[in-house]
């Protein structure tokens, strides 16, 4: 499967097993496939190509295809929330580490990007410098 890109394109190439030769299935209760995802990308900018390969372990039986969109429905998820909150509101730099506080703080920044998004800015980058700085137009998104 291709993926059309400006700078790179990517190859994904998805394999299951469910021949479980010379593994002891017993330590891995409810086994049924073993998903291996080779995802060759190449940069076109750089000239250069990389190829990296995870595994994922099912315990349902299904195609490549189904695989396929369920591992990139969790990326997706993972990009769209992990990132965010990861980078651009800094949650695993945060010093923030005792009692309950790096829950609360978890709750705020949820809470702060469901607001941005229902504002529907472009992007979260750009509501921060619009809007961070101005108490008024903070307390009006809240209302």
């Amino acid at each position: 499967m291709m993926e059309p890109n400006r700078n790179r394109f990517e190859i994904r190439e998805i394999e299951v097993y469910d021949d479980f030769f010379d593994i002891d299935t017993d330590k891995w209760f409810g086994v049924k496939e073993i998903v291996k995802v080779t995802r060759t990308t190449y940069m076109k900018r750089s000239d250069k190509c990389s190829v990296e390969k995870s595994f994922y372990i099912s315990s349902k039986k299904m195609s490549a295809k189904k695989y396929n969109q369920g591992i990139r429905a969790h990326w997706a998820v993972e990009s769209s929330l992990h990132y965010v909150k990861d980078v651009t509101f800094g949650e695993d730099a945060s010093l923030i580490r005792t009692g309950n506080a790096p829950t609360n703080f978890s709750i705020i920044r949820n809470i702060a990007m469901n607001v941005l998004r229902r504002e529907k800015f472009i992007s979260f980058p750009q509501a921060i410098r619009m809007i961070g700085g101005d108490i008024q137009k903070l307390c009006n998104l809240l209302v």
